[in-house]
């Protein structure tokens, strides 16, 4: 049996443990809240773009057309996957998800490529020996234009035809205790991906969820005549590349709230382990201390009787 003083000692540093796994846990959900609203702000731009491009399609004349190298088919059949994870660890099962998904996915007939947002992410992919770019720091901040050389890159290399689609594989953040690792077509682009890539921003339950926005709730009835400077074709361009860098932003914050919601959990579980192992030692230490004072009044008592006899 363990002595005192080391029992005595692992308590003390098992408790410091759990009061660093505690404040990480308080850190981790007020980050994730606050990359769920980050989300959230880049949600009314995003719906007013998708409207405009929608207005757009109306008002053409019949024989106008709109045309987009973005929303195009550049007939190249390599694919690109971009794979979200994380830069630090301490997050459960979160990368190992993520990644595993990747490799299924790259496992799918055609040649691939990756793009690694995350020390993790191009820790793991390096070793595979396709990687072509990798991005870190990507996490915790409110910016889009932190998040636009990333688009920047992908659109690049889908216009010089190095590769004619791109995905993304990341976590989907649905609710605190919950995440989904996906895989969302990027580009080309179409209208049905963004709209669905908008309406994926907010969560379907907890706090956010079924948020409205003045944007949704415009009267369908408010029609005005558009005038397109230059030309349709210059709007069409600078609108789908926002709409594409804030597709990007967007799976990176719910990647981000999905990755501080996992160490929120881990954080969680290791405090609980903690008290748990707290108090085994604490008893084990009564125990050994109840012991060796029933030792000392033996010892005690038996020389007492020896003196007297």
């Amino acid at each position: 049996m363990a002595g005192l003083r080391e029992l005595k000692n692992r308590i003390k540093s098992t408790g410091n443990i759990k009061q660093m796994t505690k404040a990480m846990e308080a850190v981790s959900a007020v980050k994730m809240r606050r990359s769920v609203a980050l989300a959230l702000e880049s949600r009314p731009y995003a719906l007013t773009a998708l409207r405009v491009l929608e207005k757009m399609r109306r008002h053409l004349e019949p024989h106008e057309t709109l045309h987009s190298p973005l929303f195009d088919k550049n007939g190249v059949s390599k694919k690109t996957l971009v794979v979200i994870a994380s830069d630090k660890g301490l997050v459960g099962s979160f990368n190992t998800t993520v990644l595993r998904k990747a490799a299924n996915t790259a496992k799918e007939p055609g040649e691939c490529e990756f793009v690694a947002i995350g020390k993790r992410a191009a820790d793991n992919l390096k070793r595979r020996g396709n990687l072509v770019a990798s991005f870190t720091g990507a996490g915790d901040f409110g910016a889009v234009a932190e998040s636009l050389p990333i688009s920047k890159f992908l659109m690049k290399r889908f216009l010089d035809k190095a590769t004619g689609a791109v995905d993304l594989i990341y976590s989907n953040f649905i609710s605190a205790l919950q995440q989904e690792v996906i895989v969302r077509p990027l580009l080309p682009l179409s209208i049905e991906g963004l709209e669905t890539a908008v309406a994926a921003i907010v969560p379907k339950r907890g706090r956010y969820a079924n948020i409205p926005t003045p944007f949704e709730q415009m009267a369908e009835s408010e029609e005005a005549p558009f005038l397109f400077e230059p030309s349709p074709e210059s709007v069409l361009r600078e609108i789908s590349e926002k709409l594409l860098a804030v597709e990007i932003h967007s799976a990176i914050l719910e990647a981000n709230a999905s990755e501080h919601s996992s160490r929120m959990i881990a954080m969680k579980s290791a405090s609980e382990n903690a008290s748990d192992l707290i108090g085994e030692l604490s008893m084990q230490y009564n125990k050994s201390r109840q012991a060796a004072i029933t030792k000392e009044l033996s010892e005690i008592t038996a020389g007492k009787e020896a003196v007297g006899s």
